[in-house]
């Protein structure tokens, strides 16, 4: 087993991927990264939320959110290493906004923390923080397993920011700019 929170760890279990990609984002990018190839095995899973559970230790928060798909099971894993916590996900709505659903309710002023998989522009999180405030509640920080955001910063404030891993040195292009579409390099969709 490779150094849990590595490029390493994550092309051992197959969730760091090379090729042309295209993201969620809609941009295209030389690498991806599969973070279901690591959130299904919970062993190697483990060390990973356990290294944002230190980090995030001092947080006082309760609810952990999780974005559905990626965020969900480190999300589940992130509260149970945390005292009285509890998990909810939101899922995008037909309108391309995150909601919440299944009975899922945040208290107002309920502090949360929000949990995802990979960071690139940060619009997941921003769609379920904007789901979080309009229930009433508070984001206390955000944590991720992986963030390759390409500027390193993040597209919200005064909100703290956790990741175990930091690959910003990962661009990404709009289709139209991508050199690899433009070398006819076969676009793949690693998550279909």
């Amino acid at each position: 087993m490779k150094e849990p929170g590595t490029l390493e760890d994550l092309r051992d279990v197959g969730a760091y991927l090379q090729g042309h990609f295209l993201l969620t984002t809609g941009r295209h990018s030389d690498t991806f990264f599969l973070l279901a190839r690591l959130t299904e095995r919970p062993k190697r899973l483990r060390p990973w939320v356990e290294t944002l559970q230190e980090n995030m230790k001092n947080i006082d928060a309760h609810t952990i959110v999780g974005p559905a798909m990626g965020g969900i099971i480190p999300s589940y894993a992130l509260a149970s290493l945390r005292d009285d916590a509890r998990v909810v996900f939101a899922e995008k709505s037909e309108t391309g906004t995150m909601v919440f659903r299944r009975g899922f309710r945040l208290e107002r002023g309920e502090r949360v923390i929000i949990v995802e998989d990979a960071m690139t522009t940060g619009s997941s999180i921003l769609k379920v923080m904007d789901a979080v405030l309009r229930q009433g509640a508070q984001v206390s920080a955000v944590g991720v397993l992986v963030n390759r955001s390409f500027d390193g910063k993040v597209p919200w404030q005064g909100i703290p920011f956790f990741s175990v891993l930091d690959v910003p040195e990962i661009e990404t292009w709009m289709p139209e700019d991508c050199p690899l579409c433009q070398q006819g390099v076969p676009l793949s969709v690693p998550k279909e």
